[in-house]
């Protein structure tokens, strides 16, 4: 405790800028949250006097450092008036940067033409924009620098004066070097009211978005200020927001090699701004091997004009490479817009030339993804877009693209023009998406789906979009059920079609070989794009790959609102398909095929809501149906029995596993199925992690398709036909205990189709048994009682008991009151019997058949003690006759 006063009253005595450490997470954080004022609120202690100007807390970051750790605490200074805190702005709201060079720079360096830093009529000086860089790289060569942006108030000095720790040299950034300009900028908007409520600002005040001040510190002159940051190769932004009288004001500051300076691609960060050669626009372009074009547009007259005219305005090309272009030329030989003659400018079509070159200068660092430039071609437009690649591919950061053109060099000064090179010509755009599908021939069905969906509309859009186009022999590949629902538009034939279409522009280039690129579409399901190796013999460019199914075929057709890419086969989604087509992809061949040849596939797939218990190929292999599907299959055609057999695993409505609860529910066929649920968990017994329906467990389950589910069961379903007692009235090798039923007189019970029982029942042959045994079992003196230790309330199913070992017994309740111990070994077992045959379903209940007799237990009798009022002659005997 007494080093942690040494320290508060050590920082007590520091005027100190904090200044949070914010990595990629958080890169465009502009207000302070009240988490921050709690967080670094002050101590109650008296403020410390002001500085003198020369004092050395005043000094640069690591001499103000050096001069603490030298010289030790300041002592604290008498009380003062709260006048002599000084607030970061003015009431005028007159803001001035200082520029960091003054802040933090070493003694006696300083920047020709550098402003002179505020002073205030006190002499300290203000600094209102604190810029600190920021950094998520631990890695660095320097940790030191990390650290010291990480926590600005200690110096480089004060880790390197630890000998052994290997921090190295500081270094600066080179934002804080030589050839660097500065650029501020300031917007002043109304704040919203949340905004206004309450403002923080840098010098620890609380505000009460007026003029009142809330609470001012009383510890020290601690400020706090948050930044927002970014580091561009050849930038460095620093953004500021402060809300004051309800004002909300944006500051800017903006460091960036001067012109005529630059620093190499991927520099460290310390490497300065140098001095770069510049030359002209065409020898630049050479260099970058895109002198062709430039001397084409220079020789159809044109080239001037798209360099401004001598308006001395600045300018950005794009030039399509050497390679490019006359491949494009030789294409296009006939064209008068590329020819070099002097026709050209009296030719009537657009200048392919002029839509390469827009005004101002346009760095693509600086660029957002889908930046839409203004050409210098009339109603002509450039979309910019930009696509990251993670750093182990050893790439550059980032892939630009100029209406999905690559760009393969970028950022090139020249005396007259910014260039940026192209791998490919751009061409003029006239038409959106939707208009490209409707003039294409191969894409008839696409257009017919996308107008009866109403998707068409989203391709007429400005927003933009990029959409993967199956020709008409894609969809002649689909089985018939999902053919028909997209022809005819219906169900979830927008799924379908959502699964091909993404809400931006996604080009080609942003698929790298060997690498999986994923892209979300508007289901919000990933779509994994893979463009493959070619081989050493191999040229052109490598196809590409979505979900390893469909191949793009023709790439990068790009609209006024996004791009084409035709595709070879459609992108099917689980949640979009038929369930018949579900059932297919899932295997369940025999429950499919029996829909098929009943001639009531369609009506199953046109079903909403609902949930089918689909039985497994072999659950069903053996059963009837199987036989008379593969032998005599005309004879299901439109057969009643297999419709009431299909309906009767149709449930309404939907539910998924994790709705499930234990009742009965109404199927399609008009019976009901019943829902059960079980632990198979030894230690947490409540967790119900297994299903059955009619006993048949669930051992696929929740594969979503156009409204419904689908659940896979081990066993095939049927409706039951009879209550228990007539159960035990239909099979003779039950009426040994069919007979001790009725000497119990529980009838009734068995008949009642209410109740909800698991009767266990021995066959004739165990008792035969255990009368030639002489055991008593055979004959009970009390059939009530064993018969009641053979019925459970409750619906146990085969597929609720699992293998269980002291101390996790498990146990069932007979209506007799007896605890009946569940297991399995080679079959399940209940006590003493081990269940020869299981889950024989009846209207009220199931039936378990066993091959012992489970014979009743005798009741102990617990005898509860009497609580006896201490009272005359009463003697306590021990410590327990104190207590009753």
């Amino acid at each position: 405790m007494l080093r942690l006063w040494a320290c508060l009253l050590l920082l007590g005595a520091i005027h100190i800028q904090g200044v949070p450490f914010y990595g990629d997470f958080m890169p465009h954080l502009t207000h302070p949250l009240p988490l921050h004022r709690n967080l670094f609120a002050p101590l109650p202690m008296a403020p410390l006097a002001p500085l003198e100007p020369h004092d050395p807390m005043h000094a640069q970051a690591s001499q103000r450092m050096a001069s603490v750790w030298n010289n030790g605490p300041a002592p604290l200074a008498p009380q003062l008036h709260s006048s002599h805190l000084l607030p970061l702005f003015n009431s005028g709201f007159d803001t001035e940067f200082v520029p960091l060079e003054h802040q933090q720079s070493p003694q006696g360096r300083q920047e020709a033409g550098a402003t002179v830093p505020v002073q205030t009529p006190s002499g300290v000086e203000q600094k209102p924009f604190n810029v600190d860089t920021i950094t998520t790289d631990v890695n660095s060569p320097n940790p030191a620098i990390f650290f010291q942006q990480s926590f600005p108030f200690f110096g480089n000095e004060f880790f390197n004066s630890f000998g052994g720790f290997g921090f190295g040299a500081a270094q600066e950034p080179w934002w804080k070097g030589p050839n660097v300009c500065t650029e501020k900028e300031e917007d002043e908007t109304v704040a919203t009211e949340t905004e206004a409520e309450e403002t923080v600002d840098t010098f620890g005040q609380e505000r009460d978005g007026v003029t009142n001040v809330v609470r001012s510190p009383l510890f020290g002159q601690f400020q706090f200020s948050v930044n927002s940051c970014a580091e561009k190769p050849n930038k460095h932004v620093c953004t500021k927001i402060v809300n004051q009288n309800g004002k909300k004001k944006t500051l800017t500051l903006t460091r960036q090699c001067c012109y005529g300076y630059g620093r190499p691609r991927n520099a460290d960060f310390a490497t300065p701004c140098e001095k770069i050669d510049i030359k002209d626009v065409e020898a630049t372009a050479s260099d970058m091997g895109a002198k062709q074009f430039l001397e084409s547009a220079r020789s159809a007259g044109e080239l001037a004009e798209m360099l401004g005219g001598g308006s001395g305005k600045k300018v950005t090309l794009f030039v399509p490479n050497d390679a490019a272009f006359l491949e494009y030329r030789g294409h296009h030989q006939q064209e008068n817009n590329v020819e070099d003659s002097k026709s050209e400018a009296s030719n009537s079509k657009p200048s392919i030339y002029k839509l390469h070159a827009v005004l101002g200068e346009v760095q693509l660092e600086d660029v957002p993804n889908e930046k839409l430039l203004q050409t210098e071609l009339p109603d002509q437009k450039i979309r910019i877009n930009s696509y990251q690649l993670p750093a182990a591919l050893n790439l550059e950061p980032y892939r630009y693209a100029a209406n999905c053109v690559p760009i393969e060099k970028h950022d090139k000064l020249s005396e007259q023009a910014l260039v940026h090179t192209l791998g490919g010509v751009l061409k003029p755009l006239t038409k959106n998406i939707m208009d490209i599908i409707r003039e294409r021939a191969d894409m008839s069905i696409m257009r017919t789906v996308l107008e009866k969906t109403n998707l068409s509309a989203m391709l007429e859009d400005d927003k933009p979009v990029t959409i993967f186009v199956p020709t008409d022999a894609a969809f002649d590949k689909l089985e018939p059920h999902l053919r028909r629902a997209l022809k005819e538009g219906r169900g979830c034939a927008s799924n379908i079609l959502k699964n091909h279409l993404l809400d931006l522009t996604f080009c080609s280039l942003a698929t790298v070989p060997g690498a999986k690129t994923t892209a979300y579409n508007l289901l919000g399901e990933p779509l994994l794009l893979n463009r493959t190796q070619l081989a050493a013999n191999q040229t052109g460019p490598a196809p590409i790959y979505i979900n390893n199914l469909a191949k793009i075929i023709e790439a990068d057709i790009m609209g006024t609102n996004g791009v084409l890419h035709v595709i070879d086969t459609i992108l099917p989604t689980e949640s979009a398909l038929p369930m018949t087509s579900l059932m297919s992809q899932k295997n369940l061949t025999i429950f499919q095929r029996l829909l098929e040849a009943s001639g009531y596939d369609d009506q199953f797939d046109d079903l909403d809501n609902v949930t089918i218990f689909a039985p497994t190929d072999k659950a069903l292999q053996n059963t009837e149906w199987a036989r008379l599907l593969k032998e005599q299959p005309q004879l299901l055609d439109h057969n009643l029995d297999l419709l009431e057999f299909l309906n009767y695993h149709v449930v309404k409505p939907m539910i998924k596993t994790c709705d499930l609860s234990e009742k009965s529910l109404p199927t399609v066929a008009g019976s009901s199925v019943r829902l059960n649920l079980y632990s198979t968990h030894a230690l947490f017994s409540d967790v119900m992690n297994r299903a059955t329906v009619n006993c048949a467990r669930l051992v696929h389950f929740d594969d979503e398709s156009c409204g419904s589910v689908l659940h896979q069961v081990d066993r095939a379903l049927a409706p039951p036909k009879n209550n228990m007692l007539k159960l035990l009235e239909a099979n003779p090798n039950y009426s040994k205990f069919l007979e001790l039923v009725r000497k119990a007189n529980l009838t009734q019970l068995l008949s009642n189709n209410s109740r909800s029982l698991t009767l266990l029942v021995p066959k004739n042959d165990v008792f035969e048994e255990l009368s030639e045994s002489g055991e008593g079992a055979a004959k009970p003196s009390d059939p009530v009682a064993l018969v009641k230790t053979h019925i459970v309330e409750d619906v146990v199913c085969c597929a609720g008991i699992i293998p269980t070992n002291w101390p996790f017994v498990r146990s069932i309740e007979s209506i007799s009151g007896q605890h009946l111990r569940i297991t399995r070994d080679r079959r399940p077992k209940i006590e003493n019997a081990g269940v020869t045959k299981c889950d024989l379903v009846a209207t009220n209940g199931i039936l378990h058949e066993i091959n012992d007799i489970i014979v009743p237990r005798p009741q102990r009798q617990q005898q509860r003690p009497q609580l006896i009022p201490p009272g005359a002659g009463y003697q306590p005997q021990g410590n327990f006759d104190v207590f009753f």
